[in-house]
């Protein structure tokens, strides 16, 4: 039992008979917890989240408490109330950030399937064409390593048919209602309309596959007319705005303003050149990443 598996279990033990009876609270979570593919019951999931928080606050609560009455400035009561109140705001963080979480982790997974449709459609496409049957092209596809969230959602599939007994248009259809990804969802609809009518679920396959593509090269050409609008700003800005700000600030140093303001524009220049440019670049290349359609 590995540690991820150890920790669920505790916090069941736990806290399992505390969060039954409000579980009906947080039934908004669930949807996400399927679409962003996280593999644990609703139950689970609010009994982790309550195990984090309460080890939280019970490890932060004295630690902090102990640090500050260690301070000369301040008292022990002052420091019991302080910590107490930064460790509920730690706690009420802590709790905000798991109710977020399955939404943030969907909405990746989401756009990751996304990227990956039009070439799951075109590979979809091809297989279908070889004449094999809609099951055993999914199986195919849940080893399309190249987008792992595509391969996942063919996975469900193929355990759904395999494992679960269900047919292959029960199985695309649930799918498709979980799937964090509209495009996916629209392909896999398609296909349960196409299987059920006994139409040919190549040309079917292979002009979604198209129209697909064709969308993923209009969403290219407006990623790369927006990266160069974003390119212009990052080189105007923030670097020629950061070494315009250098010069100034050394031409100021040079007239003697005395020893606080040189060290004020000292302290200005180190901000600038080793902490504002690598966050800013960092931002930037993070920005170009998740905005790249592919």
């Amino acid at each position: 039992m590995n540690l991820k598996e150890s920790y669920r279990k505790k916090s069941l033990d736990i806290f399992s008979g505390l969060v039954e009876p409000h579980l009906h609270h947080f039934e908004g979570l669930k949807p996400n917890l399927i679409k962003a593919n996280i593999k644990l019951s609703l139950k689970e999931y609010v009994c982790m989240a309550v195990m984090t928080i309460a080890l939280v606050f019970v490890i932060e609560m004295p630690l902090l408490a102990f640090i500050l009455a260690i301070l000369p400035q301040f008292t022990i009561p002052v420091a019991i109330l302080m910590s107490l109140t930064l460790s509920l705001a730690v706690s009420g963080l802590i709790a905000f950030l798991f109710y977020l979480n399955p939404s943030i982790k969907a909405s990746s997974r989401g756009e990751d399937l996304d990227h990956g449709v039009p070439f799951a459609a075109t590979y979809l496409a091809t297989i279908a064409g070889s004449g094999i049957n809609p099951t055993e092209m999914f199986k195919i596809l849940s080893d399309f390593e190249s987008y792992k969230s595509v391969s996942e959602e063919a996975k469900k599939i193929t355990t759904k048919t395999e494992l679960l007994g269900m047919t292959i248009t029960e199985a695309l259809a649930k799918t498709a209602k979980e799937s964090p990804s509209e495009r996916f969802s629209k392909l896999l609809w398609g296909m349960v309309t196409t299987i059920r009518s006994g139409a040919d679920l190549h040309a079917y396959l292979h002009e979604r596959s198209r129209e697909l593509m064709r969308k993923h090269e209009r969403d290219l050409e407006e990623y790369s007319r927006t990266l160069g609008t974003f390119l212009q700003m990052y080189l105007t800005l923030i670097v020629v705005g950061s070494i315009f700000t250098i010069i100034i600030t050394s031409i100021m140093s040079a007239f003697g303003l005395g020893p606080e303001m040189a060290a004020l524009i000292t302290v200005l220049q180190f901000s600038v050149v080793f902490l504002f440019l690598p966050v800013i670049t960092v931002g930037f290349i993070w920005l170009v990443k998740t905005t790249y359609p592919g």
